[in-house]
């Protein structure tokens, strides 16, 4: 019985090893220089599964035992193609060599045909590419190297990204991000520059589905197209169209080149760089920018395959910076059985993709084909490893607290904690808004005397008022998080228009998320305390009389300006909307309503000459001795307008993490 067990224990376990993806090794390397190739794609039955090189060239695939018997093959522009049946696996590491593509390497020449071939490429994008939505999966990575060729970061992640109709010309779309990991090199400092919508990479380098300037028939005039020699890409002839400004030409984005089907006329790839005028174009500066994009057929249509970019910048604070990055799809769905991720599921372009809270975990990808670290990555994640090791080992606890237990024997995917500093830097929103001040202005002219006792400086202006019932105002906005959803508040504002005039908010503010399974829209309420001055300027006047002491206040210029103003303290109540634009920016409207507490009128004196900084303004309330204010020839102690009660404002409101 024993030995009947026994018997039927390992046939068991060698059906299920049988039965187990079997990992797939190898290098690829340049046939003539025998080098490393980084970022060749390496495919399994028909690119169903695969991954791509690292910088040493070599790279791991999971094979599942469907697949054992399919072909291998391995592509890069510009190399021929590489085909083999799977050799048994598991096995030893394979060494593969591509050869250079002689015909790329050929004598370009100019053909006036060149053109219409890839007009009739673009005319034919409805029919080779996807006419209905479709999702893609696969993965994303990204890193920065110091100029040693160190890596400083590396993030990874599994995204599925959704495709709009290519009839439909876009470069956005949504990017879910399924699983992600990090690792964080970096030293701690105050400068510290972060890569953001890198995932959407699969979105703005589609250059077949965006309609990139080189193959925008409205383009075309700033561009030079000529054909370099026939060759094949993917195992299919193609046309390979190098293209470049026109001599002379400034408008010109990007120069490189192009692989179009010579039976179908299909884009199936292209490698590109940004000329200086398509530097100078982009929001975000850098000094180098090339991209190398590749399609795959599936199901009658070509489909997005891969996404390699790279970035070189030189800031002014601060090491240069080297960004790298690459998107490789692994499956395609055309049936689209799963409904589009909703709002709060899908990342957002100004996501920094490194600052998600997973740290680094050897076993991440387990249950996934991985893309493989350089040994230089590898060295690093070593080292850091053995320093938290260390760490955990040697920390010693606080006074009077418990001893920490042991370490389990593997590490864990859990969340870091950010540190203090951090947290409260995620509480903080700033902005700015507009909006409409409530002054009712009666037409009229207004004069002010200004003649100090016991002084001989006089001055007397005046100025003319128009009937108004509202004023424009401009504002810079500060908020804290203080609890779930109330926040402290404080705000600057300056009218605009018919008045000047400075004033400012303090108080809280509270909102709840109306769609809290979509889009957020946050119903709002504050209450706050309110100062502002409406003024109106009557005049510049020349001070030889020496310095004047105004109400406590000493003023040495020679120039001095008078304005008339009314001083308003108030309470102010608030109801209002805020629609979430993206995660760290919120769109506001509000109505405000004024319940004033007091209102003063005043004369202010400021000096206008002198170094800026130093000039200093007094104010004299009314009524007063030194000063007699005229409304339309009358004397007054109140200027012709009057506070209202109900203001409305538009703004926006930014997070900073």
């Amino acid at each position: 019985m024993r030995c009947f067990l026994l018997i039927w224990f390992v046939m068991v376990a060698g059906a299920a090893l049988a039965q187990a993806p079997a990992i797939l090794r190898g290098q690829v390397l340049d046939a003539e220089t025998h080098q490393p190739i980084p970022n060749a794609q390496v495919g399994v039955a028909g690119n169903r599964i695969g991954t791509s090189t690292n910088e040493d060239g070599r790279f791991a695939l999971r094979v599942p035992p469907e697949y054992q018997r399919e072909q291998l093959e391995v592509a890069l522009l510009g190399y021929r193609k590489f085909t083999q049946a799977l050799p048994p696996l598991p096995g030893p590491e394979l060494r593969i060599e591509l050869r250079i593509i002689p015909a790329a390497l050929g004598e370009v020449q100019v053909t006036a045909s060149v053109v219409g071939i890839v007009r009739e490429a673009v005319a034919r994008i409805p029919r080779n590419f996807p006419r209905q939505p479709t999702r893609l999966t696969g993965f994303y990575r990204e890193s920065d190297n110091d100029p040693a060729g160190r890596p400083r970061y590396l993030v990874e992640g599994l995204l599925t990204v959704f495709k709009e109709p290519y009839q439909q010309r876009t470069s956005e779309g949504a990017v879910q991000i399924k699983q992600s990991r990090k690792v964080d090199l970096r030293p701690a400092g105050p400068v510290r520059i972060d890569w953001a919508g890198g995932p959407f990479i699969a979105h703005l380098a589609d250059f077949v589905h965006s309609r990139s300037q080189f193959i925008d028939p409205a383009q075309f005039r700033h561009y030079d197209y000529r054909l370099a020699s026939g060759s094949t890409f993917a195992g299919r002839p193609v046309y390979i169209v190098v293209f470049g400004p026109r001599p002379g030409n400034r408008r010109a984005h990007f120069a490189g080149r192009m692989y179009i089907d010579q039976d179908t006329y299909a884009f199936l790839g292209a490698e590109w760089h940004y000329t200086p005028a398509g530097l100078r174009s982009r929001i975000h500066v850098a000094d180098a920018r090339a991209l190398r994009v590749a399609y795959q057929p599936y199901a009658g249509r070509w489909h997005l395959k891969t996404v390699w970019w790279q970035t070189k910048y030189n800031p002014p604070v601060g090491p240069p910076l080297l960004y790298f990055g690459e998107f490789l799809t692994t499956a395609i769905d055309t049936a689209q059985a799963a409904p589009a991720p909703t709002y709060l599921e899908r990342a957002q372009y100004r996501d920094v993709f490194l600052h998600n809270a997973v740290p680094y975990d050897s076993a991440f990808w387990q249950s996934q084909t991985t893309l493989l670290r350089s040994e230089a990555v590898q060295k690093a994640l070593l080292d850091q490893q053995r320093q938290q090791r260390a760490d955990s080992i040697f920390k010693q606890p606080a006074a009077g607290a418990p001893l920490p237990a042991a370490a389990p024997a593997s590490p864990q995917s859990v969340p870091l904690p950010p540190k203090p500093a951090l947290q409260w830097l995620r509480r903080i929103r700033y902005g700015a808004a507009v909006g409409a001040w409530p002054v009712a202005a009666s037409a009229g002219q207004v004069a002010a005397a200004f003649a100090p006792v016991g002084a001989v400086f006089r001055a007397d202006g005046s100025t003319r008022v128009a009937a108004r019932q509202v004023v424009g105002w401009w504002s810079a906005e500060y908020e804290v998080d203080i609890a779930k959803g109330v926040a402290g508040r404080l705000a600057t504002r300056q009218l605009f228009g018919q008045f000047s005039g400075a004033g400012w908010e303090a108080g809280l503010s509270y909102q709840h998320n109306l769609a809290p399974r979509h889009r957020p829209i946050f119903g709002r309420a504050g209450l706050a305390y309110t100062r502002q001055t409406e003024a109106r300027a009557v005049g510049e006047f020349t001070n030889s009389t020496g310095p004047l002491r105004v109400g406590g206040t000493r003023l040495n210029a020679d120039e001095l300006s008078l304005r008339v103003q009314s001083m308003t303290d108030a309470i102010q109540h608030k109801l209002g909307l805020g629609v979430e634009l993206s995660h760290k920016v919120e769109l506001l409207a509000d109505v405000g309503y004024l319940l004033p507490l007091r209102t003063r009128t005043q004369l202010q004196v400021d000096e206008e000459s002198g170094f800026f900084l130093t000039r200093r303004s007094a104010v004299v309330n009314l009524p007063s001795a030194d000063v007699s204010l005229r409304v339309n020839d009358q004397l007054a102690t109140a200027l012709p307008w009057r506070q209202r009660r109900w203001l409305l404002s538009f703004g926006l409101l930014y997070r900073l993490f």
